[in-house]
């Protein structure tokens, strides 16, 4: 049979078959390999692809559970669907109680800078007393300063925190959309 004939039937192009033929005898060694591995595990092969439905299904539920636990964090720190506060809003609160107490700090130094002035301005010797409260009073505003720095620091650590469970509750979509993917292959 002329090759122009072969061409025609049924559409072959004889040199797209030769170069097939060709890599698939410039790859007999890994055909073959290929070949003598399924002889010789072709029971266990068989074994794997039975089992991969079961193996599947518990991976996506492996997955589905993980995501339910990610995402039960992540409400916890944002303050979602199981809890009305997340930890960004604990830490504003705490932040604010803190800011009440510096400025309860601050009338308490007024009221004591008041007191201390007024014991220095009495005719009677009171051995430096209104000196010391005015010296407490003093400290008073190292104090207030220092409750303002932890309630910075707090609000910095609730937003973080919020920041990260927000992202946990990004990776537990998508954990539960990998195992509902896998679950449509257990079927």
């Amino acid at each position: 049979m002329a090759e122009n004939e072969i061409q025609g039937f049924a559409g072959f192009d004889v040199d797209k078959m030769k170069d097939a033929v060709g890599a698939v005898l410039d790859s007999k060694d890994e055909v073959g390999s290929a070949v003598n591995f399924v002889r010789d595990h072709g029971d266990e092969l068989i074994d794997l692809v039975g089992k991969l439905p079961e193996l599947l299904a518990s991976t996506a539920k492996a997955l589905t559970d993980a995501a339910n636990d990610v995402g039960d964090a992540a409400d916890f720190l944002t303050g979602g669907k199981k809890t009305d506060r997340g930890v960004n809003a604990l830490a504003g609160v705490a932040a604010e109680a803190l800011d009440a107490c510096r400025d309860e700090l601050g009338s308490a130094k007024g009221l004591l800078e008041t007191v201390g002035k007024a014991f220095d301005s009495l005719p009677i010797p009171d051995g430096g007393i209104g000196d010391r409260i005015g010296q407490t009073a003093t400290r008073f505003d190292a104090v207030g300063d220092r409750l303002a720095d932890v309630a910075g620091q707090l609000r910095k650590v609730g937003t973080a925190v919020d920041s990260a469970g927000k992202g946990l509750s990004r990776t537990a979509a998508k954990l539960e959309a990998g195992g509902s993917a896998l679950n449509k292959f257990s079927s």
